[in-house]
């Protein structure tokens, strides 16, 4: 009588379960330089993959979906596993049909090995290790079922600097109000992800609480920073540009646009030099932000912009055997404008390094979570990291990174900007 009053409480439970969300949803994010080939393996009749057998670079993916009432048997347990090679862990997602309803549960395991260890049913954020690769993985409340996302994610590089290099990031903060969105979590997050480099360029550090979280946590990392891009007057925004530097600055200068158009006129847009010396070595850095869309009235106001960033430097009258590099928002689409592109490095008579990596936008909304309302059209390289033709930079390399943070915080936005971050290696004789 038991065992049939359970049967039926099981199929009454699959009954009323139709009516909400019935499925399970699987997500992989791949949080690699590298593209990630996977195999579902499972019962047919319960998981039901969505096509999807590949995830790009850093591209977050939907790949099954489990039902949680269709040829579900009570009493019997149904296990997935998602292989992603032997080089990672192995994803497992375990059903379980009781009287109550069905129960799930999700682990790592190592297909090296046949220990599957204890399986987690919480909504906690579970992490794991395996070679260069940290795992984190999280079931996520719907309303309905829950969904589960799984990531994979490479441990972050450390940077090698010597007395003839050094290494710089710049990176767009999105810190602006009535803008940007999750600004509370992702300032205080920005100091830890960018810390292994020498110098730091950073751009839209508007708000003026966010900018207070910002630099206290830089700081534990970064010894110098530059005055704030500022005209000093009254407009509505300072012009949101930063240099952070781990070693002393020891002079500085900055020039607000004359020429603007639109909102780009509510901020004091332009770039902020600063000069920093690193193992008895100067280094002449300019850190700017240029006015933003494409019309074509914008984009000659544009190119007017960095006709005064070359009445700046010339002004500046610098040394001509000394290393001179820019980087920040340029907002000049290579890609769907590269006239505008090869004029702006002719102008100021700069090359651009080789780019490294698996990206080549810098805004790309097939990556960046942030995004999300945007579409592959709006993928565009937009920040760059560049240096003065002098002959006084002899090897450079450079690359798009997307800084992430998979705390419960930013657990679905993860990313930590609207940007991407470039970052640069410069090497002198």
């Amino acid at each position: 009588m038991t065992i049939k009053l359970m049967r039926a409480t099981f199929l009454c439970f699959l009954f009323f379960s139709s009516a909400i969300k019935a499925d399970t949803n699987i997500h992989i994010l791949n949080n690699t330089d590298e593209e990630i080939n996977f195999l579902i393996s499972g019962d047919e009749q319960v998981i039901t993959s969505t096509g999807i057998n590949r995830i790009k670079p850093y591209s977050y993916a939907e790949i099954a979906n489990l039902s949680r009432y269709s040829g579900i048997e009570y009493g019997k347990d149904y296990y997935f596993f998602i292989f992603l090679g032997y080089e990672h862990l192995t994803p497992v997602v375990k059903l379980k049909g009781t009287a109550w309803g069905l129960n799930m549960s999700f682990t790592l395991v190592d297909p090296e090995t046949t220990h599957m260890g204890e399986l987690d049913d919480d909504r906690e954020i579970h992490g794991n290790y395996k070679g260069d690769y940290q795992y984190h993985y999280k079931a996520e409340y719907t309303g309905g079922y829950d969904d589960i996302t799984f990531v994979i994610s490479e441990e972050p590089t450390t940077l090698s600097s010597d007395e003839n290099s050094i290494n710089i990031l710049t990176y767009n903060l999105w810190l602006l109000p009535f803008v940007g969105e999750h600004m509370n979590h992702r300032d205080r997050r920005i100091a830890d992800a960018v810390s292994n480099n020498d110098v730091v360029f950073m751009q839209e550090v508007f708000r003026r609480e966010n900018e207070v979280r910002l630099n206290a946590a830089m700081q534990s990392h970064f010894q110098f920073v530059s005055n704030k891009l500022d005209g000093g007057g009254s407009n509505t925004y300072d012009g949101g540009v930063i240099t952070y530097s781990k070693y002393p600055i020891v002079e500085q200068a900055q020039h607000v646009f004359d020429n603007c158009k639109g909102t780009d006129c509510a901020a004091d847009k332009g770039v902020l030099y600063t000069k920093i010396i690193k193992d008895s070595r100067p280094y002449h850095l300019f850190n700017l932000h240029l006015g933003s869309w494409n019309s074509r009235e914008h984009r000659n106001i544009r190119m007017l912009q960095v006709g005064e960033i070359l009445a700046f430097v010339e002004q500046l009258d610098l040394p001509q055997d000394e290393p001179v590099i820019f980087g920040g928002d340029f907002n000049i689409a290579k890609h769907k404008f590269p006239i505008d592109f090869t004029q702006m490095l002719r102008i100021l008579n700069l090359r651009e390094p080789p780019l490294e990596g698996s990206l080549i936008y810098s805004y790309d909304p097939l990556v960046n979570q942030n995004l999300s309302n945007s579409d592959e059209f709006d993928q565009e390289r937009l920040d760059y990291l560049l240096y003065s033709d002098n002959g006084s930079v002899v090897a450079s390399t450079s690359k798009i990174e997307v800084l992430r943070s998979f705390d419960e915080e930013m657990w679905g936005v993860w990313d930590l900007s609207d940007h991407l971050a470039m970052s640069g290696r410069f090497e002198v004789p």
